[in-house]
């Protein structure tokens, strides 16, 4: 419900459902970093961090 999101879809890997995917579409570059500078996606993250074995990694994708 992010202003700016477009699409929020969890997924469980397959083989391995100890590895989740956050698929995530925003309307701009800005609604983006928005998102990531927010007070409750910070206080989520620092949650995450002590439920992860490792770090939260971003990869950006292209569309085609």
């Amino acid at each position: 419900k992010e202003k700016d999101c477009l699409m929020y879809i969890p997924h469980v890997v397959k083989n391995d459902p100890t590895e989740i995917v956050f698929f995530e579409k925003y309307k701009d570059k800005e609604a983006f970093k928005a998102h990531g500078s927010s007070a409750y996606f910070k206080e989520a993250a620092q949650k995450f961090e002590d439920l992860l074995e490792g770090k939260i990694q971003v990869k950006f994708l292209e569309e085609v």
